[in-house]
């Protein structure tokens, strides 16, 4: 499975690789700051509900 999803990668161009890296360091920072950043939705849509 690592094999294809390797070979796979290698196939891709640069500017794909640089965008996967990319997704996945967003993912990472999103799963870091997950608390902060459910805190903030609430807060928006306590805001727009008026309470």
């Amino acid at each position: 499975m690592f094999k294809k999803i390797g070979n796979w990668y290698r196939a891709q161009s640069d500017t794909t690789k640089a965008l996967i890296w990319l997704g996945i360091i967003c993912l990472i920072g999103i799963a870091f700051r997950w608390n902060a950043i459910i805190e903030g939705v609430t807060k928006g849509f306590n805001f727009y509900s008026g309470k």
